[in-house]
């Protein structure tokens, strides 16, 4: 059975359930962590026996050792025991200590060869020498067998990273949700706007004219197809015999050339260009039949009666009916162009497109960046969500639904 949390319940609850488990690595760690900084201590002691500022004429040894002793302080001297512990601190803090103690040996081996030269620092330069070494020795141990155990617990340490993850991103979404609020008064004015321009743009767009251009458009195109159905077999037929006359093996004149290729590339066009009747078509089709004797011709006999057929069809009017009506629609859809050209209404039409469109840019530019960020935290909430709810149920035996109000 799911029990559903809120954010801050399920983080409390989570930890209290993986606190028997965490808290020995946690101890451990804290430990560690102690063991290097005393250890640093120590090292800070050590380099204090090489301070000789107050001396009023110190040699140059001398000054050597002191800004040994300084640049001791200056490396190790801002280091501060972390309240807790989590993999993610102990990493950070063994990182940053090898590369303190990397930036050190660096400095030691400029300044310590000099003094080795001198006997009378020879204790010293042995006990700092000693000090260091225990400083890497416990951050070999941390590096090498605390992190490496830690990290036995750091899958219940990240369910807890996320649900913190989840708190912040939640909070951030709210903030956001506020923001774009604020702006919902010159958000409403611009939509106003554009609502008028709409409404404008219909008017326009709905006129009886316009809507009548649309009739005769989706009339033409049915006609169109009509009259390629027709004439699907001609086409075929009148490529098979313009190759022909290409290569000589049939004579064709060049209007019957220009005809057949014109009701191959467009045959609704080819037929308004025509007069009543079709005359010119009704004769290139009566030629094209002729010349399709001709051996030079090469069609299945099937095609070849079905493209017959057609021809006969076509001669004896049977698109005459389709010519008057297309040549009806294009006159009429010409005659409202016109109109409407002498109205500018194109002009108008265009103007309330832009004038809407640059509206609609300005009203998103308000809140636009808050809302990709709002669909960016939505979209890693949603992942997170899933992700901690998985876990939760995998490694506490418990189903948690979480609230995120």
């Amino acid at each position: 059975m799911s029990e559903s949390k809120s954010l801050e319940d399920t983080l409390d609850w989570f930890n209290s359930r993986i606190s028997s488990i965490v808290s020995k690595y946690r101890h451990a760690g804290m430990k560690q962590v102690r063991s290097v900084l005393d250890r640093i201590e120590e090292l800070k002691t050590a380099a204090h026996r090489f301070d000789y500022s107050d001396l009023k004429d110190p040699d140059v040894y001398q000054n050597y050792a002191t800004t040994i002793y300084n640049r001791t302080l200056e490396v190790f001297g801002d280091i501060e025991t972390p309240e807790n512990i989590t993999y993610d601190i102990l990493d950070t803090l063994n990182r940053d200590f090898k590369n303190r103690i990397n930036s050190y040996t660096n400095l030691l081996a400029k300044y310590l060869s000099w003094l080795k030269r001198d006997r009378s620092y020879k204790n010293n330069v042995k006990n700092l020498d000693r000090a260091l070494t225990r400083v890497k020795e416990d951050v070999y141990v941390l590096e090498n067998k605390t992190l490496i155990s830690y990290s036995e617990i750091v899958k219940y340490e990240k369910v807890s990273d996320d649900i913190e993850s989840l708190i912040e991103l939640v909070g951030r979404k709210k903030e956001i949700v506020t923001k774009i609020n604020t702006h919902a008064d010159d958000m409403a004015k611009i939509t106003k706007v554009i609502d008028k321009k709409r409404k404008e743009l219909d008017e326009l767009t709905n006129h009886p004219g316009y809507l009548q251009l649309e009739k005769n458009k989706k009339e033409l195109d049915h006609i169109e197809i009509s009259i390629s159905n027709k004439i699907s077999e001609i086409k075929k037929l009148s490529s098979k015999v313009l190759k022909a006359a290409e290569t000589k093996r049939i004579e064709l004149s060049d209007y019957d050339k220009d005809t057949m290729k014109s009701l191959i590339k467009d045959p609704l066009t080819t037929l308004i260009k025509e007069g009543d009747g079709y005359r010119g078509i009704k004769s290139t089709l009566k030629l094209l039949k002729e010349v399709s004797d001709s051996p030079a011709v090469q069609m299945k006999k099937e095609k070849l009666n079905r493209a017959y057929e057609n021809i006969e069809e076509i001669v004896n009017d049977g698109l005459a009916e389709h010519q008057q009506k297309a040549k009806f629609l294009i006159e009429q859809s010409d005659a409202i162009n016109r109109k409407f050209s002498n109205l500018k209404m194109d002009i108008r039409i265009k103007k309330l497109n832009e004038e809407i469109g640059n509206y609609s840019i300005d009203r998103q530019r308000i809140t636009l960046s808050l809302e990709r960020e709002k669909e960016e935290i939505e979209e890693k909430v949603a992942i997170l969500v899933k992700s901690v709810e998985k876990k939760i149920e995998e490694y506490v035996e418990k189903t948690v639904k979480l609230i995120l109000e």
